[in-house]
This record gives C-alpha cells, structure tokens and sequence, in this order.
C-alpha cells in the first residue's frame, strides 16, 4: 500500500500542470461472469453512492489506451493488460480486460469495491450508459 500512495502523490505533482480532455475511457474488468464495479465517493458529489466502472477522463494528447490504463491504475491499484475496445457513446469509449490477480487498493474516489453478476447488476444504482459494455464482456 505505501509504495502505491508513494506513487499516486508523485504521479499529482507531475500532472498539475496536465489538463483534462473531454474524452473519456472506461474498463469492464471481468473474470468468468463478474465484473468489477467501484462504488463513488463525495468526491464527484452529483454522482455520490452510484456504482462505476474503473477509468476517467484523458489528459490534453493522451493516447487513450494509455489514458485508460492510467486511470484504471490511479482508481484501483491494478495494472491491466491488452484491454480491447468494445464501443463509444459521444466522449465515452469502453473496453474490457481481465482483472488481474492483485489486491485493490481504491483511490479517493471511490468508497468500496466490488465483483458483480448482471443479475446483480440490476438492483444497484448503476448508471445504464455503462450496462452496454458489462452486457456486451458477460453475454460474449
């Protein structure tokens, strides 16, 4: 845990002076017929206590798998590999990739975490843009 925050204030003071994008990219993580899901934090007050999906908006000139890969990492900890690109909506790209085998560590963003069916899925409050990509990883 320390080397990740070690990491993570580093990565802050590197990036003052980087300006979001309005494009955004987001990751179903799954293993078998589960995904991931991170629950928000009052960091983004308007969305405070909705379910998410790891990933967030591209730095100004970011190549936006490696844009994803970033914000996965800064959001959980983990390090995803070979992510494949499912489909856009406007600003919002989605791929999946595999959860890797590494302990989560949540940033401030998000409160808890959390691996999911479909099923489960639909009692939570979840936002439907994101349903597509979970349906699109579950039901391949």
């Amino acid at each position: 845990m320390k080397g990740y925050v070690k990491a993570w204030k580093e990565f802050l003071e590197e990036a003052k002076n980087n300006k979001d994008s309005k494009e955004i990219a987001k990751a179903v993580l799954y293993k078998e017929d589960k995904v991931l899901l991170l629950k928000r934090s009052d960091y983004m007050k308007k969305h405070a206590g909705e379910w998410d999906l790891p990933g967030g908006h591209l730095i100004e000139g970011e190549d936006i798998t490696d844009g994803l890969i970033r914000e996965v990492w800064e959001e959980t900890g983990l390090r995803i590999r070979n992510p494949v690109r499912l489909h856009s909506n406007g600003n919002d790209t989605y791929y999946k990739a595999s959860m890797p085998d590494s302990e989560v560590e949540l940033s401030d963003e998000h409160t808890e975490h959390k691996m999911y069916t479909l099923d489960e899925i639909e009692s939570l409050d979840f936002p439907s843009k994101y349903r597509k990509a979970v349906e699109e990883t579950i039901n391949e």
